[in-house]
């Protein structure tokens, strides 16, 4: 496991979770995401030097977690207390916490994987609405953090319908560490090589604090996802496993989609016992809802337009459905080594250029300030009969940006830039835009005439590895 700090990024996150857990009133916060995202530790961490109960839910029955919770109250307190001993109900708890609050200023509940809570308790959202809204109206200054990775739960708690509907001082959304982040895991290595890096463990902190920096990727590839027993080589099934009943169909609509079949079409050519583009469509839907892919359309193109790309949202995922599950016989009989000489390595340059088109669009959305004259309003790709652009974006001043990603072992020349430029022209997006910039990003650096070019032209951007990571 990396000795590096295992608290990397999430500054902002942490910064305002503190701000909003300093305001001195009743405060509901509901923190969620995907599962490894780094929740628990990110609420850990900002809990660290409070008053406050920290309870990690499990799947018990209720009268199990009401327990538990129960003994982390008491061992908060050090201190024996009957009117605590006697609670045998949520309600009953959570209004004896309220108690505490009020003799504790600022006591803070944490409740982690609160949908498991709810399994056994249906009225738990409407017992937390009760119990909150009798601290709000005394005024008592209480942080109650509801946290949970079952993402539709978690969401649906802010529904119209739901009982804690607009009480929520302070949502969180948690999201994987960009590129940038998740390369500072690899201090040492070279830009090209933390960027390959991302490309096989993604930004989930958990995935990247079991690589060991000090060892080059391959060994940590091998050591971390492909050898029998690794820890992540069964990551992957356990992810669907987590949420879904009958993963099955679902692992193998990811798995065409990791080998590239990227539209409706090139799925049920892939997936023969789905027949239809209706019969399709729930999967993909719950796939989304999941988080494990992204849909993408053409920025050119109606809104109503079916013409989408499907790509796996997970970098890891993607590179375990595109080398890991189609080795798994070969893996699981002590051939990693094997297996990554002869069937990853010879198509991992291939692999990652679609991994690499995903920084740029991380990069032009997140740092792209830093070069260009707005930051950005949207950002995608566009398509179609003649031209396919890998990197698009408007920003805030109506400024329109163009980009090629090459991640190529050679220089990337000119006739990239003029490619570009011709299939722009196939486009109608931003034919009314102000001023229009070209990205060119490339692994391997550019040719000398296209460094030229980028002294001459103010909206051309080349784009290095060491501008990716800043």
């Amino acid at each position: 496991m990396s000795s590096t700090s295992s608290f990397i990024g999430r500054e902002q996150e942490l910064a305002s979770l503190r701000e909003e857990l300093d305001r001195e009133r009743p405060s509901l916060l509901i923190v969620y995401g995907r599962r490894r995202v780094g929740k628990s530790t990110l609420l850990a961490r900002a809990t660290a030097d409070r008053d406050a109960i920290y309870y990690q839910a499990t799947q018990v029955l209720g009268s199990m977690n009401l327990k538990l919770l129960k003994e982390e109250v008491a061992r908060v307190l050090d201190a024996p207390d009957p009117i605590l001993d006697g609670v045998e109900h949520w309600e009953a708890l959570l209004t004896y916490i309220g108690r505490l609050a009020s003799e504790r200023s600022g006591l803070t509940l944490v409740l982690d994987e609160f949908p498991y809570l709810c399994e056994t308790v249906d009225a738990l959202p409407s017992i937390v609405q009760k119990v909150f809204d009798q601290l709000s109206q005394r005024g008592i200054p209480f942080n109650l953090i509801l946290c949970g990775s079952q993402i539709a739960f978690m969401e649906e708690l802010l529904g119209e319908r739901n009982p804690l509907r607009g009480r929520q001082t302070y949502e969180l959304d948690l999201p994987p560490l960009t590129y940038r982040e998740a390369s500072r895991f690899f201090p040492n290595w070279s830009p090209e090589e933390r960027l390959a890096a991302y490309g096989v463990f993604g930004g989930m902190p958990y995935y990247l604090q079991l690589c060991e920096p000090s060892r080059s990727l391959r060994e940590n590839i091998e050591d971390v996802v492909l050898q029998s027993g690794a820890p992540l080589h069964n990551e992957a099934f356990n992810v669907l496993r987590a949420e879904l009943t009958s993963p099955t169909r679902y692992a193998t609509i990811l798995e065409a989609i990791g080998s590239g079949c990227t539209t409706t079409g090139d799925i049920l050519g892939r997936v023969r016992d789905i027949t239809s583009a209706s019969a399709l469509a729930p999967y993909i839907a719950k796939l989304e809802a999941l988080r494990l892919i992204r849909i993408t359309r053409s920025l050119d193109a109606s809104p109503k337009a079916r013409n989408r790309r499907y790509y796996i949202a997970d970098p890891y995922l993607a590179f375990w459905y595109r080398f890991g599950l189609p080795n798994s016989s070969a893996l699981a009989t002590g051939y990693a080594s094997e297996v990554y000489d002869h069937a990853i390595q010879p198509y991992f340059d291939s692999y990652m250029g679609e991994i690499f088109e995903w920084i740029a669009h991380q990069f032009v959305a997140s740092y792209g300030r830093d070069i260009l004259p707005a930051a950005s309003r949207e950002t995608g790709k566009i398509w179609g009969a003649n031209y396919d652009i890998d990197v698009v974006a408007k920003l805030l001043d109506e400024t329109v940006v163009f980009g090629e990603c090459k991640w190529w072992n050679s220089e990337v020349g000119a006739n990239v830039l003029r490619d570009l430029e011709r299939d722009t022209r196939e486009t109608s997006y931003g034919g009314d835009a102000p001023e229009t910039h070209y990205l060119v990003v490339s692994k391997s650096g550019f040719t000398p005439e296209l460094d030229a070019m980028q002294g001459e032209q103010a909206n051309l951007h080349l784009i290095s590895p060491e501008v990716l990571l800043g």
